[in-house]
């Protein structure tokens, strides 16, 4: 999801430090790492309200903004499958999705299936028309980003399973970004790296609208990069800034594996989700690091023990981050972590739900607004191995509104 998103989406309640106080027991044991508050903003979500229980609020699929605790309710009603996408996502699902910017349509592709969108009123999905038989061939959305260009509507998908970065305007492919050759960027040690033919993985993709560059992190690879494209004479090409690297090699990222952009005191920042450690970094879009709002010192942000965020959605000024693998506290499956200024305020676990027992492990999350309620759609990883051991668990996607259960001391 890019910035503009997250700005237009904003809510207007304020995170204050009583409100913090107030997460103590919500989400005991939950905090690592030393984390700075940056000043609170206005997130409102007044419009979403519910008569239930104050008890309701401790189940785990909850979360707070200001003084406000919220549920995450199934909408079992949206979302609608056929039952040939059910099929192929129950065992080939390794993607996320994101929400076009012009029509509001989400917008994902399952592997072996194809490219399919969900329509503005998020009732059904459906495979898009017309498109690039590419789509269906194989390749996946490990990550997803859609955005403006010449005021014309583009998706990027980073595919992993095909080694390719695909852009397309709505399934037409305008450009495949593969391997880069060595040369193309600004730093010499990761021009080496692919000339000597590093391995490339691309595992999330954004756009940075300022810098007009797309952004590319390689989390699954030696090379443990995030690369920059441009269009340039009328192609998207490597070219500028690249960083990174593996932490064992002096480097800030263990898989760099989620990619988000964002606006923070008026500039733009690239925010990276680093899986295997459980870390947020912001950088410039040249590569400069950021220290983003509740880093540490060492200008991270450091997660929960075992959090490993496969993705990274931004929406007002809170962070969701599907987790690969269970939480310490989240009963044996995966959640999805909401993080606000570093603080972790809350989680949905979609295996809490009846019919999703099966989403073990979260890979993506695309956060939305709809008549000012917020929604978000869930997606699952089968984990093969596991899956072949007997336990089962699925590649799933569900849709889930944010209600709001109690408000105020």
């Amino acid at each position: 999801m890019s910035f503009s998103k997250r700005v237009i989406a904003s809510f207007s309640v304020p995170c204050t430090p009583i409100a913090r106080a107030a997460l103590t027991g919500l989400l005991a044991g939950c905090f690592a790492g030393t984390v700075h508050a940056h000043e609170g903003h206005d997130h409102s979500a007044s419009q979403l309200t519910a008569k239930v229980e104050r008890s309701e609020a401790t189940m785990s699929s909850t979360f707070q903004i200001g003084e406000t605790t919220y549920r995450w309710e199934h909408r079992d009603d949206l979302g609608k499958q056929s039952d040939e996408m059910i099929a192929a996502a129950k065992g080939g699902l390794h993607n996320n999705a994101d929400q076009d910017l012009k029509t509001n349509e989400i917008v994902t592709v399952v592997s072996h299936f194809g490219l399919v969108a969900l329509d503005a009123e998020m009732k059904e999905w459906t495979l898009v028309e017309d498109q690039d038989p590419k789509f269906a061939s194989g390749m996946n959305a490990h990550g997803a980003d859609c955005f403006l260009f010449n005021d014309e509507s583009l998706w990027a998908f980073s595919s992993t399973n095909t080694g390719e970065v695909v852009i397309s305007k709505r399934g037409a492919v305008v450009a495949v970004l593969t391997s880069p050759k060595g040369g193309e960027f600004d730093d010499e040690r990761i021009n080496q790296y692919y000339a000597n033919g590093g391995k490339f993985a691309p595992c999330d993709v954004v756009f940075a609208p300022e810098a007009e560059s797309l952004i590319v992190v390689t989390g699954y690879a030696p090379g443990d990069y995030a690369l920059t494209a441009k269009h340039v004479d009328g192609t998207w090409k490597w070219t500028g800034a690249a960083w990174g690297g593996k932490t064992n090699k002096g480097g800030p990222f263990a898989t760099a594996h989620g990619v988000e952009v964002s606006q923070i005191d008026g500039d733009e920042v690239v925010e990276v989700a680093s899986r295997a450690h459980g870390r947020i970094y912001g950088f410039s879009a040249d590569g400069e690091m950021i220290q983003v709002p509740g880093a540490s010192e060492e200008k991270f942000i450091q997660l929960p023990p075992g959090s490993n965020p496969c993705n990274l959605a931004l929406l007002g000024d809170q962070m969701y981050l599907p987790l690969l693998n269970p939480l310490a506290d989240s009963k044996g499956v995966a959640p999805v972590l909401i993080v606000s200024d570093g603080l972790p305020v809350g989680r949905l676990v979609p295996a809490e739900y009846d019919g999703l027992q099966y989403m073990h492990h979260m890979h993506g999350f695309c956060a939305v607004r709809r008549d000012g309620k917020l929604f978000g759609v869930a997606l699952s990883w089968p984990n093969g191995g596991e899956n072949k051991k007997g336990k089962r668990n699925d590649g799933q996607i569900a849709i889930f509104e944010a209600v709001a259960v109690q408000s105020g001391p």
